[in-house]
């Protein structure tokens, strides 16, 4: 039996933190893992386009996803990112996945693929991995009409899960529920959360954003869930300027502000990307109206 029967909420996507020699940072990993598990989110994904899998080799990205499940122990669901660069490396990484008990697991279709492809990746999933899969329906990666989504959904079981990213993300939603909302269990939201609660009242019930601010994100959901959508849009009001600054780096500085990670390292040149001075400032400006929220790793003093 499946340790969670329902994944459902705010899911964390973590940062693949980075040593000095560029190899990953397993004990920042773990750390920002921890993070997630005790600052109130929902559940854990590792690695997506956040987690920069295309950057990770598959020994390095298998072995610490046992470091990441070692480190939660169960407290949160643990779903494993297997998209790579071909079916083939995706279909690796669901087995590992499945020898070291991942609660589910998600993909979305290689590069330069088309819906064909995608859809026959899903169904070799299936084959593979007996947990929960997540369609991760991206508009860059073959995604796939609701219609091809419904298709998947006769052929195979296992997926219970969408996590709806085609913009824009509420429409797409909207389109998904009315089409197999009663057939599968949960349909996430993305875009780092900045229209969580368009997403929500349209057929979402959970959110994928990167999880240095998924504490907070999780209040608004929790807000909605207990009716309170006034409270809730005002609360995504005033984290909504922090999520639009998100990049990389800024991922790593606020984590690195809130105690969890020791390295902002970067396995390629962020360029304009980086964060300067005036940057740290503005950040510390908007915290303001959030630090009343914070109940667990509050920011540090820049």
């Amino acid at each position: 039996m499946a340790r969670f029967e329902l994944l459902k909420g705010l899911f964390g996507l973590l940062p693949t933190p980075y040593t000095e020699d560029l190899e990953i940072h397993t004990k920042d990993l773990r750390s920002v893992a921890d993070f997630c598990c005790k600052s109130g989110q929902h559940g854990i994904v590792w690695p997506v386009m956040v987690g920069e899998f295309y950057f990770l080799g598959e020994e390095e990205r298998i072995r610490n996803l046992d470091e990441v499940l070692e480190e939660v122990d169960g407290r949160l669901p643990v779903v494993f990112g297997c998209s790579g660069v071909s079916v083939p490396q995706v279909l690796i990484f669901a087995r590992a996945a499945q020898q070291a008990g991942a609660d589910a697991i998600i993909a979305m279709a290689p590069a330069r693929t088309n819906a064909a492809v995608a859809m026959d990746m899903y169904r070799r999933l299936g084959d593979v991995f007996d947990g929960p899969i997540m369609v991760q329906n991206a508009g860059t990666y073959a995604p796939l009409r609701g219609e091809q989504i419904a298709e998947l959904l006769d052929d195979v079981p296992q997926i219970e899960y969408i996590k709806e990213e085609r913009q824009p993300g509420p429409k797409h939603i909207a389109e998904v529920h009315r089409l197999v909302g009663d057939r599968i269990k949960t349909i996430f939201g993305g875009a780092a959360g900045k229209f969580l609660p368009a997403e929500l009242r349209r057929g979402a019930n959970g959110c994928m954003p990167a999880c240095e601010l998924g504490d907070v994100l999780s209040r608004v959901i929790e807000l909605w869930w207990a009716g309170q959508e006034d409270k809730a849009r005002d609360l995504h009001r005033r984290v909504l300027p922090l999520i639009n600054l998100e990049t990389h780096p800024f991922m790593r500085y606020m984590l690195k502000r809130r105690g969890v990670f020791t390295s902002l390292v970067e396995r390629s040149p962020v360029g304009v990307q980086a964060l300067d001075e005036d940057d740290k400032r503005e950040i510390s400006i908007l915290l303001k109206a959030i630090e009343d929220e914070i109940e667990a790793y509050p920011f540090e003093s820049e």
